[in-house]
């Protein structure tokens, strides 16, 4: 751009957006700080699941009772002993990092 070439054409070669480039030139090219502003979710989320909450949920699904069951049929029979843990979500959230998998398909729970 210095030697007179069109920022729209570098844009282009670049597969960016104007709008881009220009964000980019105006933070790299001396006037910012190289620091990315743009907004975003927070990394501390006030209502994050506690490592005690799921570890909770961990031991739930691994109680025998529950252990051949999916969340979706976790969760109601736990909220009729007026007990909640966690959202369905929450409990698949929790299982999937950990690498588990548990869905019915067709009456059989897959793991």
């Amino acid at each position: 751009m210095a030697a007179g070439a069109r920022a729209r054409a570098l844009a282009a070669l670049l597969g960016v957006g104007l709008t881009t480039l220009q964000r980019w030139r105006q933070q790299f090219a001396g006037v910012g700080d190289g620091l990315d502003r743009r907004k975003g979710s927070p990394s501390l989320v006030s209502h994050r699941l506690s490592d005690d909450e799921r570890q909770r949920i961990l031991l739930t699904c691994n109680q025998p009772e529950f252990a051949a069951l999916p969340p979706g049929q976790i969760v109601p029979v736990l909220a009729d002993r007026v007990l909640y843990i966690g959202s369905e979500r929450s409990f698949y959230r929790v299982l999937h990092a950990r690498g588990v998998r548990r869905q019915l398909v067709g009456g059989r729970l897959r793991s």
